[in-house]
């Protein structure tokens, strides 16, 4: 039997001794001094962050935005790049996609497993039009032994007034979601941990933290470490008990180390080990 997504993260973070995930955000116009802002930079940038930094990462991050912004030649260099990735690396796509229906199963189908166009080990999902709609990105997820997260409490503060709004019930829409996800991984598996995971930003503290409380069944994508402005101690001291389930994602700045492959992998280096001393 082919191995989940939740097995080949745990395998790939034990042969690397860390859960830090490599993002991969090569927007063209902040690449490093000797790269073109343009798709050539971009796939440059992009492939040398891979060669320098992902062989210590237990997992990668592209954001398809960067690649999509090219049109057709962005998306065959993103499959160049997927193609080029070591065989235990699991990948994380993240497409934030959201719909219902027949495109929600496209959305699938599309990014879900080793079958799909970008063969993606999981994916990051929008839950706007409701959780449910979701459902069949799920389906295809479980079928696939893939995984998704799906955006409960981002670190940008514009999200804030819609994810902390409250429901009649006296919950928070982030609370909702939180707790939806948490029947639906219930539901569909006994395992501790289901497919469905959650994005949770590093930036919200305490908050973050008590959503990882509804969500016992999930592996938690934490992003906003560095550029951002939280730290791995911030993540450790705010998820606290729930520290075992973090998947800390970094981009901007293992990114902003560089143009030199000696200081990218200087960069991750020490956020591994800022991982490792807090773990």
């Amino acid at each position: 039997m082919t191995a989940t997504y939740l097995e080949r993260l745990a395998a790939r973070s034990v042969a690397t001794g860390t859960v830090l995930c490599l993002g991969l955000d090569p927007d063209p116009d902040a690449l490093p001094p000797g790269f073109s802002p343009d798709l050539r930079g971009v796939e440059a940038f992009a492939r040398l962050l891979l060669e320098a930094a992902a062989p210590y990462a237990a997992a990668v991050k592209p954001n398809l935005a960067f690649f999509e912004a090219f049109g057709s030649e962005g998306i065959a260099v993103l499959e160049r790049l997927r193609t080029s990735m070591p065989a235990d690396l699991p990948v994380v796509l993240d497409a934030k996609r959201g719909d219902i229906g027949s495109t929600a199963v496209a959305y699938g189908e599309t990014f879900l497993g080793p079958r799909s166009p970008f063969r993606g080990d999981a994916m990051t999902l929008s839950a706007y039009l409701g959780l449910g709609s979701l459902a069949p990105i799920f389906e295809i997820a479980r079928r696939e032994g893939a995984g998704v997260f799906v955006v409960i409490r981002s670190s940008n503060p514009e999200g804030s007034e819609l994810q902390r709004a409250r429901l009649p019930d006296g919950r928070s829409v982030a609370e909702c979601l939180a707790d939806e996800i948490t029947v639906a991984n219930a539901a569909a598996s006994s395992d501790e941990l289901g497919c469905i995971g959650a994005v949770l930003g590093a930036t919200q503290g305490a908050e973050a933290a008590e959503l990882a409380d509804r969500l016992p069944h999930s592996l938690l994508l934490v992003p906003g470490i560095g550029a951002q402005g939280a730290t791995i101690a911030d993540v450790q001291r705010d998820f606290a008990r729930h520290y075992g389930r973090v998947v800390p994602s970094i981009s901007r700045g293992i990114a902003g180390a560089g143009p030199a492959a000696a200081d990218l992998k200087r960069a991750v280096e020490r956020y591994i080990a800022e991982i490792r001393s807090t773990a």
